[in-house]
């Protein structure tokens, strides 16, 4: 039976979506947007390039959404490869390990892409699908994408507006989305978008931790790949303990460096959400800024939708009620690339059938017992293990009524209660060509950052090359850090 795709690109991860004429939408794919280039030509992603990049950094690309548009190839071990290059082979591998499942491929694919991508970024990344077969790929904006999904449960009415506050894990992007008719959905003003997103609070984090472990941490050497390896393990539970703190209000972080006495770091929610206020406080204010150039007061919003890894935080949930003076809460999970294929599919699915089963999923691996919270007699406080090789993101549908909360209250609102890991890479096909765009994109200002504090050192900082992002051809202005790590030069971690 023929079926079409929703494709969700993300700068940390993607999202797969199916749907089909008689059936419900469905997620198919959630994996980490992350390649490896092996040495002997291999190129594997999601999952087995995580694995993979733990001893062998160099060979590794991530982030690569951001830089969609920009001249300058990335270097990935031998290989020099542009971002819409990577892009597209990794949306090809996800796309084929749907059409082995599926019986053969899609009859139509649709891709997101932010509010704020213009016609040249589109027409890279285009150009590089085209080498890979998919030259015919529809592009959505992924606030129109997100809002598709909504109305498919709500049924709204003609010109309801819907505001769209993405917090995802590089970048904030802000939108009012109108219906004007059934399946039409359009921008009712100017998108806003910033720099900040989940990978700056992982580092935030994982600043804590080095902070907690000086002098210790000062005396690592950063050329000794079994020091790399652990690092890097130990930005995995930095990720995960933030992730944890969205249902917990303490996390105890291990900590296995050579060197160092093996020791667990402390981290409660009041503490984390005091270093990343400024930045949530800004991705707010930028929401009240396209809510203005939309002309839509709050109170005439039909719904606020937040979408993105990051908005599962509860300070998130928090100051955007607080702000627009209603509750709020995230969406479900898949959201974005479920609206994909919904305009994918061009036809509006029967109200019965989405109401019971759009948010349809495959069965979930269950969750490591060394993942699981833990209670002792003062709080939960679930212990993150360095062997976390998966994301844990919160899911399923949540009511409406999870907060309630007035602006400048101090409540806080219900945490989601359960978690979901789903994974997968397949096979690749050769490519044909390959498109270099003239002209880069610049990066938009980053908002501030809370730090910690730095203690007094008695040593010389260890300077840590990156072990997540790829290197260029050249040498080029790399984007402005949206953190000032006190002792690191290390390019932020994946994260949701």
């Amino acid at each position: 039976m023929s079926y079409q795709v929703g494709l969700d690109l993300g700068s940390t991860f993607t999202t797969v979506s199916t749907c089909q004429p008689d059936r419900a939408a469905r997620l198919e794919v959630l994996a980490p947007s992350v390649v490896f280039q092996a040495a002997d030509g291999a190129f594997l992603v999601g999952e087995d390039a995580e694995r993979r990049a733990l001893t062998d950094p160099g060979r590794v690309a991530r982030q690569f959404k951001g830089r969609i548009g920009d001249p300058t190839p990335l270097r990935i071990g031998d290989a020099a490869l542009t971002a819409e290059a990577i892009a597209a082979r990794f949306s090809v591998r996800l796309l084929n390990s749907v059409a082995e499942r599926s019986g053969g491929p899609a009859t139509r694919v649709a891709m997101t892409h932010p509010a704020s991508w213009g016609h040249y970024r589109l027409e890279s990344l285009r150009t590089a699908l085209s080498a890979y077969g998919l030259a015919d790929a529809l592009f959505v904006p992924e606030p129109q994408a997100a809002v598709r999904a909504h109305d498919a449960l709500t049924r709204m009415d003609e010109g309801a507006a819907v505001a769209v506050y993405d917090l995802g894990g590089k970048t904030f992007d802000a939108a009012v989305v109108r219906k004007l008719a059934a399946d039409r959905f359009v921008l009712a003003g100017p998108p806003e978008e910033l720099e900040v997103g989940g990978l700056d609070f992982d580092e935030v984090v994982f600043q804590h931790v080095v902070e907690a472990l000086r002098p210790g941490w000062d005396a690592l050497d950063p050329t000794d790949p079994a020091v790399l390896t652990a690092v890097a393990e130990l930005r995995r539970c930095c990720t995960a303990a933030k992730e944890m703190l969205s249902a917990d209000t303490e996390v105890l972080i291990p900590v296995v460096l050579p060197g160092i006495a093996t020791q667990d770091v402390r981290l409660g929610r009041a503490e984390f959400e005091a270093m990343i206020r400024p930045a949530v406080e800004e991705t707010v204010a930028a929401l009240d800024r396209a809510l203005r150039s939309a002309g839509t007061p709050p109170h005439e919003l039909a719904a606020v939708l937040l979408v993105g890894g990051s908005s599962r935080i509860p300070l998130v949930t928090q100051e955007v009620s607080a702000q627009l003076g209603r509750a709020v809460s995230p969406a479900p999970n898949g959201m974005v690339a479920i609206g994909a294929a919904l305009e994918a599919r061009g036809l509006e699915p029967e109200p019965d059938a989405v109401a019971t089963a759009m948010w349809t999923r495959p069965p979930l691996p269950e969750a490591p017992k060394s993942l699981r919270p833990k209670r002792s007699w003062r709080a939960l406080t679930p212990l993150v293990t360095a062997g976390v090789l998966a994301l844990a993101v919160a899911g399923g549908l949540l009511a409406n009524n999870v907060l309630t909360k007035k602006a400048g209250a101090d409540a806080k609102p219900t945490a989601p209660t359960s978690t979901s890991v789903i994974t997968e890479t397949t096979t690749e096909p050769t490519p044909t060509t390959e498109y270099v765009p003239d002209q880069p994109t610049a990066p938009a200002s980053p908002p501030r950052m809370n730090t910690p504090p730095p203690k007094p050192k008695t040593t010389q900082p260890t300077t840590w090359p990156t072990t997540t992002a790829p290197t260029t051809t050249k040498t080029t202005q790399p984007p402005p850090s949206t953190t000032k790590p006190t002792t690191s030069g290390t390019t932020k971690a994946g994260a949701p």
